[in-house]
């Protein structure tokens, strides 16, 4: 036996979702009571009767320990207690499930009948044959428990017959028996007849589980029928105990025609009433042919417009790709312009005498012939600070490059000697710039390559001054 919910538990669950969510936050009791409603929607009670009910005992011990006070540790303590034995019912429905597979499609079957309340009686059978099975189940009588499972599929599945016949062919029943007792079984048989078919046709689909559309369809021309029948035998009784005039009948029946041959455009012939009727099916042959030829017309320019619709996307999204490549050419554009402006920019300000600007790809070259030392020194003198200050200005320009600062010689003593004068050199230069730059040394190098590639012949002192000189290279960023 099912039992029943604690009166604070049916409450709760009376409330509108909308409501109980809007109070869920703030009040621990409505939090519970959803958790249970939660479990009753996955069938806990039924699967893991005896810990669910354990559980809704500890809720309503909860509920009548609150008195107003839900602070209280005796609340909070029942409460908990509610939460774990819930969770205890819950695992058992868990592992339940497998096992009784079969038996819970059924219900889903018969709750989409409406089971629980167009066969209620039957509902009730199952619910409580399942409910038995869990009992076993929780007592680990797995045996029995499948038994009883099976059983309660079949119980299910009576239920859900029974709701769908209610459901769909309801209506037809109905009045099917309001047709007996005005006796149109045999003063209305045809059409009786054409019910009880279509009845029987319904019936079948539903005994053999085929409820997505036929019954439906099946109920509806039933019932149809059957009001047929039942105003075709009314309207014979009444013309037997002459209510109803024949002659009535007649002038009626002719009235109508008028009135559909007028709709159709059409002069009735009053003593023919055939030709009419067949005149009038003509007219509505060639009306449905102009319908279909209608129709035919406008699924020909509704394809029309989807191909004009698939091509209008696909021009939108090429002209978006345009855009988006208009965009970046006029970015890299204007990026190059930039560029190229600060190069006119850096190339004025260095004399001859003082260097040079080149630019190699990706790379800035200053070469810098007016850097100059003393023979065999290594120093900077502060003549040499004003030629220093516009390199400065050049990697300020360029924030994010990388530098290196490369020392040459000329051709004059050893190789050896040069190249380490010329790291000796090129490390002071990058020492000035590190102390006066916001640069981090990371980014800057200095390497000393001595005679190795000179720029001018070392045979005239004119070629030698050339090739002594400092170069500093700046490595810019993208874009």
């Amino acid at each position: 036996m099912i039992r029943p919910l604690p009166v604070c538990l049916a409450i709760s669950l009376a409330l509108s979702p909308s409501a109980l969510a809007g109070q869920e936050r703030g009040d621990p009791l409505r939090v519970m009571a959803a958790r249970f409603e939660v479990a009753r929607e996955n069938a806990v009670h039924l699967l893991a009767p005896r810990a669910y009910g354990e559980a809704l005992d500890r809720f309503d011990e909860a509920f009548r320990r609150s008195g107003g006070d839900r602070a209280a540790t005796e609340f909070r303590d029942a409460l908990d207690e509610a939460g774990r034995r819930l969770e205890v019912a819950e695992r058992i429905a868990q592992d339940a499930r497998a096992q009784f597979e079969e038996a819970l499609a059924a219900r889903a079957q018969a709750q989409s009948a409406e089971a629980a309340d167009r066969a209620s009686e039957a509902w009730g059978r199952a619910e409580a044959e399942l409910e038995q099975a869990g009992r076993r189940f929780e007592r680990e009588d797995f045996d029995d428990a499948a038994g009883r499972a099976e059983r309660a599929a079949v119980l299910y599945a009576r239920a859900a017959r029974s709701g769908w016949r209610d459901l769909f062919l309801g209506g037809a029943i109905q009045a099917r028996a309001a047709a007996m007792t005005a006796g149109a079984s045999e003063r209305a048989p045809v059409a009786f007849a054409e019910g009880e078919a279509l009845l029987a046709s319904g019936e079948a689909d539903i005994e053999m589980n085929r409820t997505a559309e036929g019954p439906a369809r099946a109920g509806e021309a039933a019932a149809a029928a059957f009001r047929r029948a039942h105003r075709i035998a009314a309207l014979f009784d009444s013309v037997r105990r002459r209510e109803v005039p024949v002659e009535r009948l007649v002038d009626e029946h002719e009235a109508d025609l008028a009135r559909l041959a007028e709709a159709a455009d059409l002069t009735p012939r009053r003593n023919d009433t055939g030709e009419t009727t067949t005149r009038i099916a003509t007219e509505i042959s060639r009306i449905r042919a102009e319908n279909e030829r209608l129709r035919a017309e406008l699924a020909s320019e509704r394809a029309r417009a989807s191909d004009l619709e698939a091509r209008t996307t696909t021009l939108e999204g090429r002209l978006a790709e345009f855009e988006r490549r208009f965009t970046g050419a006029r970015d890299e554009l204007l990026a190059v312009r930039e560029r190229e402006a600060r190069l006119r920019e850096v190339q004025g300000l260095f004399t001859p005498s003082e260097g040079e600007v080149l630019l190699s790809g990706g790379q800035l070259v200053l070469r810098l012939f007016g850097l100059t030392f003393e023979s065999g020194r290594a120093e900077i003198g502060e003549a040499l600070y004003p030629l220093l200050t516009k390199v400065q200005r050049v990697i300020t320009t360029f924030p994010g490059a990388t530098l290196r600062i490369e020392g040459h010689t000329d051709g004059q003593g050893g190789a050896q000697g040069n190249q380490a004068l010329s790291q000796r050199r090129a490390i002071a230069v990058r020492e000035h710039i590190l102390s006066r730059v916001p640069i981090p040394s990371s980014r800057v190098e200095a390497v000393g390559l001595g005679e190795e590639r000179p720029i001018a012949s070392n045979e005239s002192e004119e070629g030698r001054a050339r090739n002594r000189r400092i170069e500093i290279v700046l490595t810019l960023p993208d874009g």
